[in-house]
């Protein structure tokens, strides 16, 4: 432990300046692929509102008890008082959470492909690839239904205003690449995080361990994972072997770039904007006090 702490306190300033980059950048794929999502729906939102709904939808997520629907309910919230309706408001949340689905399962079965026979998932290689493979079949040769079905939801959803959407077109080609792109800077991050303590684990590998740890994320059962992530990845790492404590200091390193340090930033964002908010409010009641 006193290795892997002395590891964790003393990162290379360059590398660590990289992966706080990359975060950044992963960030901004995220909340650009929602305002792309919205923008189809008739409702353009700048960068500035959406980025802090991005960092405060990772606060909420990370330091709350049922941190992911608290974390949905904000966004909804926030963007009903940016004025999106509820259908478009729904639109935004359910295509950006299934872009990210998609890429990030599309990652996890690259993850699969490249480490081979090595690691965590080695006795259900073969299982998980025939059926995703099967899935994919299935995709393709359902893929009018389902176009339709998905241009039916969202008229319902958004109404006149929505432009019929064309999943597989060059607008739903960006959101999904968008999507991947919040991913593989996120990647970044670990990787770069990993090298700054010292840590040298292959690429082929942190794929996959990335790819688990976003899973176990997924799973609401504490604020921030309570610790599971981290034991996630650590364990994900031993069993390519990478057991050393420069392992777990960039984990830890990691998961504070990622998600423990931008809580206080992701929790100022939203008290601006409540404070953006009730001014109004508040100048309104001052307006109807009697004198």
């Amino acid at each position: 432990m006193g290795h892997t702490l002395h590891e964790f306190g003393h990162p290379q300033p360059g590398l660590l300046t990289l992966a706080i980059v990359a975060q950044i950048l992963s960030l901004r794929a995220y909340s650009e692929m929602v305002g792309r999502l919205l923008a189809r729906a008739g409702l353009p939102l700048g960068q500035w509102p959406l980025g802090r709904m991005t960092l405060g939808g990772v606060a909420l997520t990370a330091s709350v008890p049922g941190g992911a629907a608290a974390s949905v309910a904000y966004w909804y919230r926030r963007l009903r008082a940016e004025g999106a309706d509820p259908g478009t408001a729904l639109y935004g949340l359910a295509g950006a959470a299934i872009a990210g689905a998609v890429s990030l399962a599309v990652l996890v079965v690259a993850g699969i492909v490249v480490v081979g026979g090595d690691g965590p998932v080695r006795d259900v290689r073969l299982p998980v690839l025939a059926a995703v493979a099967a899935l994919g079949v299935l995709g393709l040769a359902a893929r009018r239904p389902i176009r339709r079905r998905l241009a039916s939801l969202s008229d319902r959803l958004t109404g006149e205003r929505q432009l019929r959407p064309q999943p597989f077109g060059q607008s739903a080609v960006a959101i999904v690449g968008l999507a991947s792109a919040n991913w593989l800077l996120d990647l970044a991050t670990l990787y770069l995080s990993l090298r700054a303590v010292g840590a040298n684990v292959p690429a082929n590998a942190i794929v996959l361990v990335y790819g688990i740890g976003q899973i176990v994320q997924s799973v609401p059962l504490l604020p921030g994972g309570g610790g599971t992530v981290e034991a996630s990845l650590a364990l994900a790492f031993a069993a390519f072997g990478h057991t050393t404590g420069s392992v777990v200091a960039g984990v830890l390193l990691y998961r504070m770039i990622n998600t423990w340090g931008l809580v206080p930033i992701g929790w100022a964002a939203m008290a601006f904007d409540a404070r953006r908010f009730l001014r109004p409010v508040w100048r309104r009641r001052l307006v109807q006090q009697p004198t």
